[in-house]
């Protein structure tokens, strides 16, 4: 059996019509001749802001107690206003953490600083992570101390529409 190089050089030499063919075999072959090419047509864009469904509010991002890139997640300079799911992920295990009260008063720093408001900070350290785990579970919190509160983060967020068409 002739290898795929082989195949595209007979085609080109038996055809005749010379470049036009052989741009169609090569295209075909590195394509593995599929008809869609677009990476992203499964996601059925349509247009900018549907990116905003697709990729950032499904995912949760976690995020250093220190780092002031957290602030990103919440920045004005996202497209659309989008806001990202970070969910503070404490340097408790890092070596540099002597004391393990000290990870949150720095990441409050971002409030004091400026870069996010107090909204954005209760989203980070507590109301992400409850939307993140009572969303796959509801009952993920029953019976803890934050059991009251989470039920209400819980049921002030909008269902997405995926979430709408199951129900």
């Amino acid at each position: 059996m002739a290898t795929k190089s082989q195949q595209l050089r007979q085609s080109f030499l038996v055809s005749g019509a010379g470049a036009a063919v052989l741009l169609v075999a090569l295209v075909a072959w590195f394509t593995g001749n599929r008809a869609e090419l677009d990476d992203f047509a499964a996601c059925k864009i349509t247009r900018k802001e549907d990116w905003i469904e697709l990729f950032a509010k499904p995912y949760y991002f976690g995020c250093e107690a220190d780092d002031r890139m957290n602030a990103t997640a919440f920045g004005r300079g996202n497209p659309f206003g989008s806001k990202l799911n970070a969910i503070y992920s404490s340097d408790i295990g890092h070596f540099d953490v002597i004391d393990f009260r000290d990870p949150l008063p720095e990441a409050y720093e971002l409030v004091e600083d400026g870069h996010i408001t107090e909204d954005n900070f209760r989203d980070f350290v507590f109301a992400n992570s409850v939307r993140l785990w009572g969303t796959q579970n509801p009952n993920f919190f029953d019976g803890t101390v934050v059991a009251r509160e989470a039920a209400a983060v819980l049921a002030a967020q909008t269902p997405t529409p995926a979430v709408a068409k199951a129900a």
